[in-house]
């Protein structure tokens, strides 16, 4: 699934085109939100006119529109209206993304058949059948979601089947754009995942370790020694924290 890029919160959007109804929405339209090859548009129409446009930036189109007049709505369903249009915009990138993949996806299957005839009967009836007391270790014939997921990552792999299966020059550009965006991401939040429990791991070999933080407090007294016991009264003889005298 691809990643939504918020720029302007739901509730803040009447209140921006107020702001900006008469400088840059005067110029051009601001991006609201971005997922994929959709964006989220908030544009200044004729008088006191807000549009909301999501448009397919990949084909220059517009998927749908809404108006408001500024002066007959509130705040509360403009954030409303942005809200549904966000989800407008996560659902269609996610189809896409989704359709293209399995897709791809349906080659390596076809590419599979073709250098394990052998074996596509056993596969398919595996595949469609289900064991609830079969074996986690069992050997497989093939478990197919990891045998496409290790290939589809292979980015060099995957644009060789796509250069060999789509001869449109148009349609082979968009699904190279499209696989080179989508395993670039699903691989950094591999690496992130990856990143983050080899570091959660190395903390528990390593033990919990202790730091020393120092901060500047501010103490309204008459004088020093009072401000030092005023400190210490609220620190209640917290052995951690030491006052410097």
């Amino acid at each position: 699934m691809s990643r939504q890029f918020r720029y302007i919160q739901n509730d803040d959007v009447l209140r921006t085109f107020r702001e900006l109804k008469d400088t840059l929405l005067s110029e051009r339209s601001v991006v609201i939100a971005r997922q994929g090859d959709y964006i989220l548009q908030l544009e200044k129409l004729s008088g006191n006119n807000m549009g909301l446009k999501i448009i397919n930036n990949e084909r220059s189109s517009i998927v749908s529109s809404r108006t408001y007049d500024v002066t007959n709505t509130t705040e509360a369903l403009v954030a409303r209206g942005v809200r549904h249009a966000c989800q407008k915009l996560s659902e269609l990138s996610d189809e896409k993304v989704n359709r293209r993949r399995m897709q791809i996806w349906k080659w390596y299957i076809m590419e599979w058949q073709q250098h394990n005839a052998d074996q596509s009967g056993e596969l398919f009836a595996k595949e469609l059948t289900w064991n609830e007391e079969s074996s986690d270790n069992e050997e497989e014939v093939l478990d197919i979601e990891a045998f496409l997921h290790g290939d589809y990552l292979n980015l060099g792999n995957t644009l060789s089947l796509i250069d060999k299966y789509l001869t449109d020059e148009t349609q082979k550009e968009r699904f190279r754009k499209f696989a080179i965006e989508d395993i670039m991401e699903m691989t950094s939040e591999d690496t992130r995942d990856r990143s983050i429990a080899e570091a959660e791991e190395a903390s528990r070999e390593d033990g919990i370790k202790i730091h020393t933080y120092q901060f500047t407090v501010s103490v309204e007294a008459t004088d020093k020694e009072h401000a030092r016991a005023a400190l210490l009264n609220y620190l209640a003889g917290d052995e951690r924290i030491k006052v410097q005298k």
